[in-house]
């Protein structure tokens, strides 16, 4: 979240807390590690609670349905029905982001809509970016881009492709994620450094990075 944050993706402040800090944890949990992962709500204002749905509300679809049933062009299609320019290269932005670190878990419940005005919505603020390949070596993209989950097919003519199909400007789209992808890269030379990954969780990136076509 922290080198999601630092490539311009929108981020809630994030933070690792010790475990022993928090109250009523279950016993044992502290055999995954010593910390625990805290974001500031941004559902929360003091005038109140600020609506948000996600995309499986969004479409209808039980919690149990939410790799299936859509894709990102269909996210990306009320995108551009519903919101502005900032909400689609802030998707691209994040949907690149996930390609590159192969985080297979960006289903419709991690991608949501926030009404700040009460009135019309935008893309919310990320809140659960993270890399599953080091732990599921084979997994794919949680939803289909146009016509396949698998990585390799995350190409800018699949991109070109994205934004006709949703109607929404080319150019836009496709220098949005060349942009994040060159950010990215540069940003990762120094990952190890400046980010807490381990170094299982780095080498399987890295390994990932290198099939991707982009």
């Amino acid at each position: 979240m922290s080198l999601a944050a630092r490539l311009g993706i929108d981020v809630p402040d994030v933070e690792l807390i010790g475990i022993d800090t928090i109250e009523g944890l279950p016993e044992g949990l502290d055999q995954y590690g010593d910390t625990a992962f805290a974001i500031r709500r941004f559902d929360r204002t003091e005038a109140g609670a600020v609506h948000i749905e996600d995309f499986a509300q969004v479409y209808r679809v039980y919690p149990d349905d939410k790799y299936d049933n859509a894709s990102y062009r269909s996210i990306l299609n009320v995108l551009a029905i519903e919101t502005d320019d900032d909400s689609i290269v802030e998707f691209i932005r994040r949907l690149t982001y996930s390609v590159l670190i192969g985080n297979g878990d960006m289903h419709l419940k991690n991608w949501s809509l926030i009404y700040p005005d009460r009135r019309q919505p935008i893309l919310s603020p990320a809140y659960d970016l993270l890399s599953t390949v080091p732990y599921i070596p084979e997994d794919q993209s949680a939803l289909k881009f146009l016509s396949s989950r698998e990585w390799q097919s995350f190409t800018c003519d699949e991109l070109a492709a994205l934004a006709d199909s949703a109607r929404v400007p080319t150019k836009l789209v496709v220098e949005t994620a060349k942009e994040t992808i060159e950010r990215f890269d540069d940003l990762w030379a120094g990952a190890r450094q400046d980010f807490p990954f381990t170094g299982k969780v780095a080498d399987a990136i890295e390994a990932h990075r290198k099939t991707l076509a982009i």
